[in-house]
């Protein structure tokens, strides 16, 4: 990879998507969504903007996953929502007449929500019901957040928006003027990986398959960590993965294309077994281990010193 690839985090305005459109859209669809914060994924209201006042659906990053090079990463499930959910619906029902729920809670204690939960009435099936759920998987934010580049957008000052992450820095006291947010790497296992299994389990239980619909990308980096076994759709399967992604194009309304990639089934038992048995390939050396964490111990040490210091507050 050329160095030219590169961009230096900070250097490149954060976010993508704003309430589903490029954030430097001029069309007349963008307008509208952003004087109305409205989310056509959802057909409702943003959500995201209720909750944490920001409106936006993706951010740019770049993850040594994909050499450095920036990338565009859904940080919304409502991302998600519309043609990636319908094509979920469709892959199991075809084009028979569906109810479509969103927010389903399966227990209370403990808490098991699932995104949608699609059925149909049908002679044959269990109950006379025939039903699936589907999760819709994004990936988390870590690190300090985009909000100063959403603050500037607002502001109708995108152009100017490092100057905002200046001013947050300011106002909270920090000695460093950074830009320090990232997608949580870490969340592909231990999040979306071990609630995938946790739900599947249940639907297991019940005999309701599921679908879990996600970014190719982070679907990629799932199965560098939990390498399943994949099964045919005639086969018997209690998990179906379905990929979406970004192509790098902007339709005339503003929006940015996102197709569907790739369609994946594995079973319950193939998934959980490779969470376990999957690890061995990042083992590490009883030796290699014990020189990472000496040559770390003196940092370590320092940052203790600092601690007993009431005069040296850490940051």
């Amino acid at each position: 990879m050329a160095e030219s690839d590169r961009v230096r985090r900070g250097s490149q305005f954060p976010i993508v998507e704003a309430y589903g459109y490029a954030f430097d859209s001029t069309s007349d669809e963008a307008k509208e969504a952003w004087s109305t914060e409205w989310c056509h994924f959802m057909e409702r209201a943003c959500e995201k903007k209720r909750q944490y006042k920001f409106g936006y659906c993706s951010i740019t990053y770049a993850a040594s996953w994909d050499d450095g090079v920036p990338k565009t990463y859904s940080v919304c499930d409502h991302r998600l929502d519309g043609d990636p959910i319908k094509r979920a619906v469709s892959d199991h029902f075809g084009s028979r007449d569906v109810t479509l729920v969103p927010e389903v809670t399966a227990t209370s204690k403990p808490r098991l929500n699932i995104d949608y939960v699609a059925f149909a009435d049908d002679k044959k099936a269990d109950g006379g019901v025939d039903i699936i759920a589907i999760e819709a998987q994004a990936i988390d934010l870590r690190g300090g957040g985009v909000g100063p580049a959403w603050k500037a957008w607002e502001h109708g000052d995108a152009s100017n928006w490092r100057k905002y992450f200046t001013a947050e820095a300011k106002e909270k006291g920090r000695k460093k003027d950074t830009v320090d947010y990232g997608i949580n790497t870490g969340n592909v296992y231990k999040r979306l990986g071990t609630q995938v299994a946790e739900k599947g389990q249940y639907f297991k239980e019940i005999k309701i398959p599921l679908y879990v619909v996600m970014q190719h990308s982070i679907l990629r980096q799932l199965r560098s960590r939990i390498d399943f076994p994949v099964v045919a759709a005639s086969e018997d399967w209690d998990i179906t993965f379905m990929s979406f992604d970004y192509t790098g194009a902007t339709k005339d309304t503003g929006e940015l294309e996102f197709k569907y990639v790739e369609t994946v089934r594995t079973t319950l038992d193939g998934y959980i077994e490779a969470m376990h048995t999957s690890g061995a390939a990042l083992h590490v050396p009883r030796k290699d281990f014990i020189a990472k964490a000496k040559k770390k111990a003196k940092p370590q040490s320092a940052q203790l010193d600092l601690l007993q210091d009431e005069d040296s507050p850490l940051e």
